[in-house]
């Protein structure tokens, strides 16, 4: 079965979209379940709630953990976090496949790039060994759909969230790797729950389509 995925920055519409979809998908009478993953999962989660106590790691740039990783160990702790990831993906996203769901995730595989990226300062981890084969992965098992919103939208929906000051550069971020990637955008700025889940549909449909060879 196939997996639809949503990306996009923090207050961009991906939960809201994810769940009407899966709303519809049920009533075509598919088997569909719901996932996610973002980042600092498993062994990376209990690190970095360890880290948060020592002043050395104290910090801003993980905003649920409050700790900045220093210069030195940024290179493991990139390798760290994407061996937490692993699981997550598993359990998530391939199993769930296996047994013959679809699966609708509302944050994948390019939110976790974004997400070490944001975390670690390092926009190298983009053009990096992980970064490169995180996305090629994402390429290759999923449908991505890139949902996008305006800095104005964007800022309105969250603003009560920790990460509001981050949205410019998650906004840049996401936007320089939908274009890279040719990925295909819905703009949920102004455009309402029906059309856009449309619009979505049809790019699953056309990933289909060129799948089949049609």
């Amino acid at each position: 079965m196939p997996l639809i995925c949503l990306f996009g920055p923090d207050g961009s519409g991906k939960s809201t979209l994810a769940k009407a979809l899966v709303y519809f998908l049920k009533r075509q009478e598919l088997r569909v379940m719901i996932s996610w993953m973002r980042g600092t999962h498993t062994l990376a989660s209990i690190l970095a709630r360890l880290l948060s106590k020592f002043r050395t790691f104290q910090g801003p740039c993980n905003p649920y953990y409050h700790i900045c990783i220093p210069s030195s160990l940024k290179a493991l702790w990139i390798w760290i976090e994407f061996y937490s990831m692993l699981p997550i993906l598993f359990l998530r996203f391939i199993l769930p496949r296996t047994l013959g769901y679809l699966v609708v995730a509302e944050r994948g595989l390019i939110d976790f790039l974004v997400w070490i990226t944001m975390t670690t300062r390092q926009p190298r981890v983009l053009t990096s060994i992980i970064g490169q084969f995180t996305a090629a992965l994402a390429r290759k098992t999923s449908t991505n759909i890139y949902i996008r919103a305006d800095l104005k939208t964007l800022q309105k929906r969250r603003q009560t969230s920790s990460e509001t000051p981050s949205l410019s550069i998650q906004l840049k971020i996401y936007d320089a790797i939908a274009k890279a990637y040719k990925i295909p955008t819905v703009d949920a700025s102004n455009t309402s729950i029906a059309e856009s889940i449309k619009q979505i549909l049809e790019q699953v449909l056309l990933r289909q389509s060129r799948e089949k060879g049609v």
